[in-house]
């Protein structure tokens, strides 16, 4: 996007096609800048945020220093958005748009105004990547709309801090800055040319660099469709996900014809055994990463293979792993409850297991659960696990049964508990990918993002979360 673009367009907002996010912003290195453009010809310029000194005038140039506010330097002359200066004897660039002073300078700061936002001039922007618009000027605040990569939206003109306010289908609504362009094509200019189509055989990490100081921006699961530019670096496959240019293990890509009927992939034989206790699914032999739980007694498809002290399973017609020790060939014995409300005897019921670990918020929780709604059969309290409430012994996990059609059980257990956290001393709630906390009371309940599947996103049990 040329300089004329940006004035034309944004008129004291400047946009790349970078969409790096708001800690890469703050650092200078791209984005949606909501202030002023310096261009500076001559003289001294001083920094007014963090911002790189490079060998060229491009943001993929060597960074020779990083400014700190107010550092100035000697500057002759700017082009392209960048301005020529003197740093420690040899000439080096910066980006004009971070840089104040100069024998020329910007039109006039944007206006304050009340309520901590300012104003900055209208215009149409497109989005680079598919884009959460929320009901205000943060992550905070809830998502209105979602729209996908390369849609027209018109500023309003109001800005505060990183996100800038506007219309989309009639209504209005913040977003990210750094996620908006001024002209559809800049919106898609940054990616490369796909040339193909490949299949995760397995769930992969997605990175952001083939490199070893990649950011690892979660899994996706088994059977992903990546458009592919058939380069590889470092045994990484670089893919277009998600709008952006991403790094997969190539190893574990199989290239598509998509003229061709897909064919699902091969599942190994496998025979039925139980879980002894509740069991972490882990996404591999090695490693803390898990996507839910297997209850006590709950059946396992097993292959045969065990590798690291945990056994392989086939779930939802994926491959997954258990810890083997509590695997049986046989389904554990049912545990009946034997215990009275406050006693410290056998506290279990049916398939549950872990409650005479926990502490006497939670046993309280849980007797008073199974007397107040008998259709639950089944609770879990301590266990190992890579968050510490289980471990703690300070959470017990409501089972709901049949919870896909039994939503309406699980919001009456939640609600319920919540009305009484005082009287169980509960610390939250989580349900339904909900989250209710005593310090956030007044928010209600607030939306989690995503873990990738039901339990993981509490939608087959009420976690309950207590103090102490």
């Amino acid at each position: 996007m040329t300089r004329r673009d940006v004035k034309k367009t944004l008129k004291g907002l400047r946009v790349t096609a970078s969409a790096v996010g708001i800690a890469v912003l703050a650092q200078g290195l791209g984005g949606l800048i909501l202030g002023p453009l310096a261009d500076a010809t001559n003289g001294e310029v001083s920094a007014r945020v963090r911002v790189h000194v490079r060998t060229q005038p491009t943001t993929s140039s060597k960074s020779l220093t990083v400014l700190s506010v107010g550092q100035t330097l000697s500057a002759h002359g700017s082009k392209d958005g960048w301005t020529e200066v003197t740093y420690n004897g040899r000439t080096a660039y910066v980006a004009s748009a971070y840089l104040v002073g100069g024998s020329a300078q910007a039109g006039a700061p944007t206006s304050a105004q009340s309520n901590g936002t300012t104003t900055a001039s209208k215009g149409t922007v497109y989005s680079t990547v598919t884009l959460n618009l929320r009901s205000g000027p943060s992550t905070k605040d809830s998502i209105g709309a979602l729209v996908q990569r390369g849609t027209r939206m018109e500023l309003t003109g109001t800005v505060s801090g990183d996100w800038a306010q506007l219309t989309f289908n009639g209504k209005t609504y913040w977003a990210a800055a750094s996620y908006l362009s001024g002209t559809a094509a800049s919106a898609y200019s940054s990616l490369p040319t796909a040339t193909g189509k490949a299949r995760g055989t397995t769930v992969l990490m997605v990175r952001t660099t083939p490199n070893s100081d990649f950011t690892n921006l979660g899994d996706v699961p088994t059977g992903t469709i990546f458009d592919t530019t058939g380069k590889v670096t470092n045994g990484m496959a670089q893919v277009i996900h998600g709008g952006a240019v991403r790094w997969v293990n190539n190893r574990y890509l199989t290239p598509i014809d998509l003229k061709a009927a897909p064919t699902a992939p091969a599942v190994p034989k496998t025979t039925l055994r139980y879980a002894t206790t509740v069991l972490n699914i882990w996404a591999a032999s090695t490693g803390t990463r898990y996507n839910g739980e297997i209850p006590r007694g709950g059946e396992l498809q097993v292959t045969g293979i065990v590798q690291n002290g945990r056994a392989q399973i086939v779930r939802n017609g994926e491959i997954r792993w258990v810890t083997a020790r509590y695997v049986s060939s046989t389904p554990p014995a049912s545990s009946g409850g034997g215990a009275s409300a406050g006693n410290s005897g056998n506290i279990n019921k049916g398939y549950s297991s872990g409650l005479e670990k926990t502490n006497a918020n939670v046993q309280a929780i849980a007797w008073d659960v199974w007397g107040r709604f008998p259709q639950i059969k089944t609770q879990y309290g301590w266990r190992r696990d890579v968050t510490p409430d289980h471990p703690a012994g300070r959470a017990v996990d409501v089972m709901i049964p049949s919870y896909k059609s039994n939503q309406a059980l699980g919001w009456e257990i939640a609600n319920y508990y919540r009305a009484n956290a005082a009287t169980f001393n509960i610390n939250y709630i989580i349900f339904g990918q909900k989250i209710w906390s005593v310090q956030r009371n007044k928010e209600g309940w607030r939306s989690m993002a995503s873990r990738g599947n039901d339990t993981a996103n509490h939608y087959d049990h009420v976690h309950i979360n207590t103090y102490g």
